[in-house]
């Protein structure tokens, strides 16, 4: 009699946990809230702000840089630094000008770096190898030096360069639209660079009618097994294209934001010349695929013309009250899309900042918050995304 009670108890708390189980999976993915919720951390014993670029596939090695001096830090998983050096300048070996991404790990011995006028190759201790320059002089319409759009697949890199037909479109308006190639492939057998994916005909950007700002069209890249994954700043979509087939969207996502600012295109030949408010869109600032049809986005919400209109004519000239108000309005942070739905902002420790390295769900690596917090060492964030 007393067993057959345990049993009867046991079978209910079983049959009570999988009931919830099933309740939580039938959320949909607007009723649920995320957080990454920190669980470990490295510390790096370096008076200054470190940004975590990249982490080896054995785990064992961290890529970080120092973007004051532009330095490249290497470190153990115990966060000592092995490695260090600049390479930013005029001599042999150097690159010139600005990074435009995340310098990664080329290979488990070798260290990848975009900049001005192409890819250039360094041992982890700072060793010149070799350089892949792209043969025309790049241009820019947005850069961030801390995001990540390196896609390397097998032996072939894939990344967004600018400027291949500056000298005989411009770098925008009608004509440019429909010429333009978004992405440069480089065959590391040849050192061949060849241009490839232009605007796909469902985005509004592939029209010449219209001219937009070219800020607004930025390309954001990244890539899951072998798909590869296409964004433009101020269109809510996600175009996914099989490596070996990028002349056409294989998928195309449409993102439900509530609120996401579209701005309007201009009727001239050219955008011309911009204001401050025609940069404040709605924006896809970084995507990270988790699977075929689920991804993390990081977006901001963009700010109307009369909103940027009614706080700056508030605020006169005052910077200090112009951007902490346009702040209040342009929300920004990271959701989960699963193809259909969209969850609310992610929550995070204030103690979190760029998000450094996604290895998987378990596994997401943050930069520390430096406009929150100053220390006299560096922690980076080990977390994972959980449903509250």
């Amino acid at each position: 009699m007393k067993n057959q009670l345990i049993l009867s108890i046991l079978s209910f708390l079983l049959a009570f946990a999988c009931s919830s189980k099933e309740e939580e999976d039938q959320k949909t993915l607007a009723e649920q809230q995320f957080e990454f919720e920190i669980y470990d951390s490295l510390v790096v014993d370096y008076l200054g702000n470190l940004y975590l670029a990249d982490i080896s596939k054995d785990g064992d090695t961290f890529l970080l840089i120092d973007h004051q001096h532009d330095s490249i830090f290497v470190t153990d998983q115990k966060g000592k630094i092995v490695s260090r050096f600049c390479k930013k300048g005029e001599g042999p070996g150097s690159y010139k000008g600005t990074r435009n991404n995340l310098p990664q790990f080329f290979n488990s011995d070798e260290i990848i770096i975009p900049a001005w006028k192409g890819f250039y190759i360094y041992s982890k201790n700072g060793e010149f190898k070799r350089s892949y320059e792209l043969g025309y002089f790049p241009t820019s319409s947005l850069i961030n030096i801390y995001t990540d759009n390196l896609v390397i697949l097998e032996n072939q890199i894939f990344f967004p360069w600018e400027g291949r037909i500056a000298e005989e479109f411009g770098v925008d308006g009608k004509k440019f639209q429909l010429q333009t190639k978004r992405l440069e492939i480089l065959d590391l057998e040849t050192g061949q660079f060849s241009p490839t994916l232009s605007f796909p005909k469902e985005s509004k950007f592939k029209t010449g009618e219209k001219s937009f700002l070219n800020v607004n069209y930025k390309t954001g890249l990244a890539q899951y097994s072998d798909s590869i994954y296409v964004v433009f700043r101020n269109e809510p979509r996600i175009y996914a294209y099989h490596r070996s087939m990028l002349d056409i969207p294989a998928k195309i996502y449409q993102i439900p934001f509530d609120e996401f600012v579209e701005k309007a295109p201009k009727d001239g030949d050219n955008f011309g010349p911009y204001e401050m408010k025609d940069i404040y869109v709605g924006s896809l600032n970084q995507i990270q695929p988790l699977s075929k049809n689920q991804f993390l986005i990081n977006y901001a919400r963009g700010v109307t013309d009369s909103e940027y209109d009614q706080i700056t004519t508030k605020a006169g000239n005052d910077n200090s009250k112009i951007f902490p108000e346009l702040s209040k309005i342009n929300r920004y942070g990271w959701v989960l899309f699963d193809g259909k739905s969209l969850s609310k902002l992610i929550e995070n420790s204030t103690e979190i900042g760029n998000l450094g390295k996604f290895i998987s769900k378990d596994e997401i690596w943050f930069t520390p918050n430096y406009s929150e917090f100053e220390k006299d060492y560096v922690v980076l964030y080990k977390t994972r995304l959980v449903s509250k």
